[in-house]
């Protein structure tokens, strides 16, 4: 039995022996990568044009109709008239009667003359003789029922007024030759006490002033 156990492993032995020459004689076959052929192009040579897409046609537009102008029908468009202007009546006023003449004091191109004057050479405040002649001219009435003939009458009143306004004294300077038309003209200057003060840029103490009063009847 041992013999044949040897025998057995022999056989093998051989075997594998064979097989192992028999592999060593033929060459290993390993498959490669598949061989692809590629066609180089210079990338210079080559463009490739972008072209935009054709427009689209546009849609045909059917022609507008005639209209042909009848001469019967139509109208006719007129340019609006511009609105009347309306002028603003005026209101009638009522025909004024003259008043009789009442002192009233005019600047000349030499200074102050006219109806009234004063003593003072320098006296540059006109405004202080208008209100003076105002407030006199508000408290005279010449006499009722005087006839002058169609000629003038005037007197000339002559008074002094002090710082504060104060009148001091009236008298008639200028006759007119009618009694009641001196006296007048004295009540008028007398009531008027006191007069507005005098202007502060005046240096004197007082001022003499002429007061003429003058009417010219119908």
């Amino acid at each position: 039995m041992r013999g044949s156990v040897m025998g057995s492993g022999l056989a093998h032995g051989a075997v594998l022996a064979a097989l192992f020459a028999l592999q060593a004689s033929s060459p290993l076959v390993v498959p490669g990568p598949e061989v692809v052929q590629v066609a180089l192009v210079d990338p210079t040579s080559t463009t490739v044009a972008v072209q935009p897409p054709p427009p689209k046609p546009e849609p045909e537009q059917s022609p507008a109709p005639e209209v042909q102008a009848s001469e019967d029908v139509g109208v006719k468009l007129t340019p609006p008239k511009p609105p009347k202007r309306t002028k603003p009546k005026q209101e009638e006023r009522a025909p004024e009667t003259p008043a009789p003449a009442l002192p009233y004091a005019s600047v000349g191109n030499a200074g102050l003359k006219g109806q009234i004057s004063v003593d003072a050479g320098d006296f540059e405040f006109t405004y202080y003789l208008v209100l003076v002649r105002n407030r006199v001219a508000q408290n005279w009435m010449p006499p009722a029922g005087l006839v002058s003939a169609g000629q003038p009458v005037h007197a000339v009143v002559y008074f002094t007024i002090g710082r504060g306004g104060e009148v001091s004294a009236v008298r008639v300077e200028s006759s007119s030759g009618v009694e009641f038309f001196d006296g007048s003209a004295l009540r008028a200057v007398t009531i008027s006490d006191p007069l507005p003060p005098l202007p502060l840029g005046f240096s004197g103490s007082s001022l003499g002033v002429h007061f003429g009063f003058e009417y010219a009847g119908p």
